[in-house]
């Protein structure tokens, strides 16, 4: 097993710490960080990757909203059943829409650029030519998000811009305590990233002050988590920032 500090394997031993500084220090991914294990894993690196990002993505939301680890509650939410509903059928979309089964992957890099908006440069995914399939959660989650999310483009990109500015470069940042903005959806951005376990009820109470209702909270929490795992994956693969994030201010 591994437990974080010692990994019995050398590609259990890399991914260990790939994980760790995805979480202590993801402002300073690079690339480079991946290649220990490009070394082992050729291009399966690519998929250890969305792996990784996915948790990200998966963790801040469950976190952010109350969720425990078992799914049997929703603390705070606990009394909701409309979010309840809501957390649970965006979690079904996504699955249902994703081909997760041991097979090889039905769709061809050029098929999954097709399921790309017009906007996307295509030419700057080519290092994921390897892996097709993680052109199509790209596509997918740009897909969730610009036609399922209640949030205004704008807020979207105040939310990506707070998550870049707010990632941990250190073990320090992503574990200290800090003064988070005042603003509301800047400060859930903030605790979100650094910390989402810490996000409060008091901080909830603020947005829904600034008229968040409850699906605005689940969407915000999702802008969040799809940032967070973008920041990552876009730092390790090479890729353009602005390929996932929303242009609009």
């Amino acid at each position: 097993m591994v437990d974080g500090r010692i990994a019995g394997t050398p590609i259990e031993s890399a991914l260990v710490a790939l994980a760790r500084k995805s979480c202590e220090a993801p402002a300073g991914l690079e690339p480079a960080d991946l290649e220990p294990i490009r070394r082992l894993a050729g291009d399966g690196a690519l998929d250890y990757v969305l792996v990784l990002a996915s948790f990200h993505f998966i963790n801040r939301i469950a976190d952010q909203l109350g969720v425990d680890p078992e799914v049997a509650g929703l603390g705070w939410l606990r009394r909701m059943e409309p979010i309840r509903r809501q957390i649970v059928g965006v979690t079904s979309r996504l699955l249902r829409r994703m081909d997760l089964a041991n097979r090889p992957y039905g769709r061809s890099f050029e098929d999954a650029l097709a399921l790309l908006p017009a906007s996307v440069d295509r030419q700057t995914l080519e290092p994921l030519h390897p892996r097709p399939h993680l052109v199509e959660a790209i596509a997918l989650a740009i897909e969730e998000r610009d036609r399922r999310s209640r949030l205004a483009p704008s807020t979207l990109a105040r939310v990506h811009r707070a998550v870049e500015a707010s990632l941990p470069a250190c073990a320090d940042d992503a574990g200290g305590f800090h003064v988070r903005p005042p603003d509301p959806v800047l400060a859930f951005a903030f605790v979100g990233t650094r910390y989402a376990q810490r996000t409060t009820e008091a901080m909830i109470d603020d947005l829904r002050a600034a008229d968040f209702d409850d699906v605005d909270l689940l969407d915000l929490a999702i802008a969040v988590a799809d940032a967070n795992q973008w920041a990552r994956m876009h730092r390790l693969l090479g890729l353009p920032p602005g390929i996932f994030g929303p242009s609009q201010s």
